[in-house]
């Protein structure tokens, strides 16, 4: 629901994959839980977020892309 009115919008897409890449990179720099359960838990999230840098980044950068040979 954030999202929805900034799908079109290339820098808001760009700066949601930027801080979701830097969250899923701290997190699994500096989050260590003692139990190998939630271990695996942090490692999927942290996943997550870097794999949702990567379409929101790419998304964006397509956006921009077309924005500009539009004109």
């Amino acid at each position: 629901m954030l999202l929805k009115h900034r799908l079109h919008n290339p820098e808001a897409l760009i700066a949601v994959g930027q801080l979701s890449l830097v969250v899923g990179i701290l997190t699994q720099r500096f989050v260590h839980p003692p139990t190998d359960l939630w271990q695996g838990f942090v490692a999927g999230l942290s996943g997550v977020l870097i794999g949702l840098s990567i379409v929101c980044n790419v998304r964006g950068l397509v956006l921009h892309r077309q924005r500009r040979e539009r004109g």
